[in-house]
């Protein structure tokens, strides 16, 4: 089958690769019929994720049909349609019992302090190969997998996968309640999704920054009062909106490898801090290569997290 899969930093390719099997009474293979580009994989692309392991198949956001399924795998049935998760979760541990699926304690094989399992990602996180491919191993299926409606086609769909959840997710952390005016700093897919996400929640009013204008125009359709930080300070403009009381949540929907403003009042205080923000990508990517460089941070537009 074909899979696009990491060889280094710079280095993806599209190429044949061997069927995926059952390996566990739990696991489930299913026939990609769509998945997605995350930033997160962007990073492994820049090395600006180390510790990636040559050969792991990328993805993390995937919907197939089901093909295969494991003896303990109960609640679905080969054939059905459904919308993969992201994250890798066991479903019986006391993390996930409280609703914590990415502290799962068993699903990740490196340990239970090894952090977070999930599809496609460095050598800390299993590895488990990813889900662009055409077809996929899926562990812990009867946790992780979510059997579709028909109304609900596959582009609506992978939006569910990781990159909506993961919007919501930082709506939902800020605590917003009715009424309040939160700031959103990124619109790109993640802060389009934390934009309507806390409208959802019970935002009056939502602040929300980037520099690039389609982003911009995209956060304005959806009734957001925009800020381009070339064009203004973002501070003063929040301060100035809000009669100098500020925001009641504010939202970081970036993460890593953050643009820097390239012109107006915030530029400076950015070339400022280039030097501080170039040693933490230094300590947190050693081996990115020289290839990499122009995909450096601040070179490059905003991109979200999972």
């Amino acid at each position: 089958m074909k899979a696009v899969v990491f060889h280094g930093v710079g280095d993806i390719r599209l190429e044949e690769v061997p069927e995926p099997k059952l390996q566990a009474p739990t696991d489930a293979i299913v026939r990609l019929s769509a998945s997605a580009i995350c930033g997160t994989d962007l990073h492994m692309v820049r090395g600006t994720v180390a510790m990636m392991k040559q050969g792991t198949i990328l993805g993390h956001e995937g919907v197939g049909i089901i093909e295969e399924l494991g003896p303990d795998v109960r609640n679905f049935s080969i054939g059905y349609r459904v919308v993969i998760a992201s994250t890798i979760a066991c479903g019986y541990c006391a993390y996930c019992r409280a609703g914590y699926f990415a502290q799962c304690d068993h699903a990740n094989p490196n340990g239970p302090h090894a952090g977070t399992a999930f599809f496609g990602g460095p050598e800390m996180t299993g590895p488990f190969h990813g889900l662009q491919a055409e077809r996929a191993r899926i562990p812990f299926a009867n946790i992780g997998m979510v059997k579709l409606p028909d109304e609900v086609d596959d582009d609506e769909a992978v939006l569910m996968s990781d990159i909506f959840p993961t919007g919501y997710f930082g709506a939902d952390i800020a605590e917003i309640t009715d009424g309040d005016t939160v700031a959103v700093f990124g619109c790109g897919p993640v802060g389009q999704f934390t934009i309507l996400s806390a409208r959802l929640l019970g935002a009056g009013r939502i602040l929300a920054v980037d520099s690039i204008p389609s982003r911009l125009e995209m956060a304005r359709a959806q009734g957001a009062e925009v800020i381009d930080f070339n064009a203004e300070h973002p501070v003063e403009a929040i301060r100035r909106f809000t009669g100098g009381i500020g925001v009641d949540r504010a939202i970081d929907a970036v993460g890593v490898d953050a643009e820097r403003p390239q012109g107006g009042p915030a530029a400076r205080e950015a070339r400022g801090q280039a030097e501080q923000f170039a040693e933490e990508v230094e300590e947190i990517a050693p081996e990115a290569s020289p290839e990499a460089e122009q995909w450096r941070p601040g070179d490059a537009p905003s991109q979200a997290l999972i």
